[in-house]
């Protein structure tokens, strides 16, 4: 696949950093023997840590590989010490060439204990690249198949490509050209292919068919390829949900009302009168309220994939590794990106109380949020509000921030609904095995109890009836059993509870209208009248 403005940025800069995944690299270098230096009739030399040297690099159509031929070979083994020499040698070199040297930007990075050694990297780097700059027959790329990205210091006399992913166009024609062997007919999926593949580098899509082939799936090439999908982006810190397959929650009617809105700023609709693609939603509150399976109905309600990131994986690979990852999911698009437990992007390291790291993902996110141009929308869910940084929760970064809270007595109801009518179905078929008196005295019992507890009774209570060997009637007493026995997080963590909700109060807006229902409790001054 060909890099859009490669040979023109080494025209221009003479050196670029190139980040590309693990997968690409062979057609990447076949790339730019063949489109690069074949047109400028320029060898091509490779150096890494293996090669322990440059060899010249010429692809064999026939055994379909690279041949190498040695050019010149290092004595000293320290992996810093050959970077300086691969650099020194391209400095001094008398020669035409484009000299490509792999994953110098990972190895800097990982140097942190050997300070030394960088900046004998760096002033080599420096020294080369203005070297070249007098030069008019040598060429520098900086091939990195982590994607690390090159220090800033860097960045302005050595530019940073990526390696773009493939749009649905380029998919079809290249499916066009592999799948004929197979008996598969492109035109019969391709309306379905860019769920299947959006999101995948060319060698990716590749790798899927020939999977897909190999393990007799070829008629159903569509699915295969997304199950080859969800694997690889797994791989990579991401959990793709193609379908949300997820009934409705109760209770949060504001939040629902929002998602009507949402839907139609998403609509050809919207589009054709310039309103703006909707950015996300913050939903804060404590556990258990119901913000992750909110986010889920979000998704199905949309008729988007759901995308969640991995924040343990983000934090320990950085903010270059966040950018990769955002790199992908907007490349699903439309999706909704899903960030659970946000906060925990931005706390300082337990040990040393450095928080560099969360500053640079903050950077990227901050910048991310406020220019994507993508149908990409965004839910993170956390607990406490305070601890993100201020300038997440501005203007122009989410579009609402919701605070979920304990149910209301109303929404209790509908949650004990949900969750009892899938062992029994009175509660489905609209005759209630409860009276009204009867509601009122398990939603008394219940009140600030979350949704996920409300669930756990009536899941204890229908597992009673059965190991019991009785039927599935779930009435009122089986559920006060249950109640009598549960310690709600109300209860066992009061403090740290109301301090979420009055740090959370006047920022955000509640994700439920007050309840005036005949359950909802009756108001009472502070004298209890």
């Amino acid at each position: 696949m060909v890099i859009p403005e490669l040979d023109t940025l080494l025209n221009c800069y003479r050196a670029v950093s190139l980040g590309l995944p693990l997968i690409e690299r062979q057609s990447v270098l076949k790339s730019i023997e063949f489109n690069i230096a074949a047109s400028w009739e320029f060898p091509v030399y490779l150096w890494n840590l293996a090669t322990n040297g440059y060899s010249q690099i010429k692809w064999d159509e026939t055994q379909q590989r690279f041949n190498f031929c040695s050019l010149v070979k290092f004595k000293n083994r320290d992996p810093f010490q050959q970077a300086t020499d691969a650099l020194a040698f391209c400095h001094d070199y008398s020669r035409e060439g484009i000299f490509v040297l792999e994953n110098v930007q990972s190895l800097i990075s990982q140097g942190v204990s050997r300070f030394c050694e960088q900046e004998v990297i760096y002033s080599w780097l420096v020294n080369t690249v203005y070297q070249l700059g007098v030069s008019e027959n040598k060429y520098l790329i900086l091939l990195d198949t982590n994607e690390v990205e090159l220090s800033r210091v860097l960045s302005g006399i050595i530019p940073s490509v990526y390696q773009p992913l493939p749009g649905l166009s380029e998919v079809i024609e290249l499916l066009k050209e592999i799948l004929p062997a197979t008996g598969v007919s492109v035109e019969k999926i391709e309306q379905e292919l860019s769920g299947a593949v959006s999101g995948l580098t060319v060698e990716e899509i590749k790798m899927g068919v020939r999977l897909a082939v190999r393990r007799g799936q070829g008629d159903n090439l569509v699915d295969a390829l997304l199950d080859y999908k969800i694997g690889r982006l797994q791989g990579l810190g991401l959990d793709f949900i193609p379908k949300p397959h997820v009934t409705d929650f109760g209770g949060l009617d504001r939040l629902k009302q929002g998602l009507v809105g949402v839907q139609a700023d998403f609509s050809p609709l919207a589009r054709t009168h310039n309103i703006p693609l909707p950015k996300g939603w913050l939903l804060v509150g404590p556990p258990g309220t119901g913000k992750t399976f909110a986010a889920t109905v979000c998704a199905r309600y949309l008729g988007f994939p759901l995308i969640s990131v991995g924040v343990d994986a983000v934090m320990a690979g950085g903010a270059a590794y966040l950018k990769r990852l955002l790199r992908r999911i907007e490349a699903t698009s439309p999706a909704v990106c899903y960030f659970d437990e946000f906060d925990k992007f931005f706390m300082a390291n337990k040990v040393t109380g450095e928080d560099s790291k969360s500053k640079q993902v903050l950077g990227v996110l901050l910048t991310w949020l406020q220019e994507k141009r993508t149908p990409t929308f965004v839910i993170a869910t956390l607990n406490r509000l305070d601890a993100l940084p201020p300038e997440l929760t501005r203007a122009g970064r989410f579009d609402k921030i919701y605070y979920v809270g304990f149910p209301q007595a109303n929404e209790r109801k509908e949650i004990f609904q949900l969750h009892a009518s899938r062992f029994d179905p009175r509660y489905l078929s609209g005759d209630d095995p409860l009276t009204e008196s009867e509601w009122k005295i398990l939603l008394g019992k219940t009140q600030n109890c979350t949704g996920a507890e409300i669930r756990l009774m009536v899941e204890s209570a229908a597992r009673k009836l059965f190991h019991e060997g009785l039927p599935l009637a779930i009435g009122l007493p089986e559920l006060l059993q249950q109640r009598e026995v549960m310690v709600p997080l109300y209860v066992r963590d009061t403090e740290r509870v109301l301090a979420m909700e009055n740090r959370a109060k006047y920022v955000s807006e509640p994700a439920s209208s007050p309840d005036l229902s005949v359950y909802a409790p009756p108001l009472t001054s502070y004298w209890g009248d």
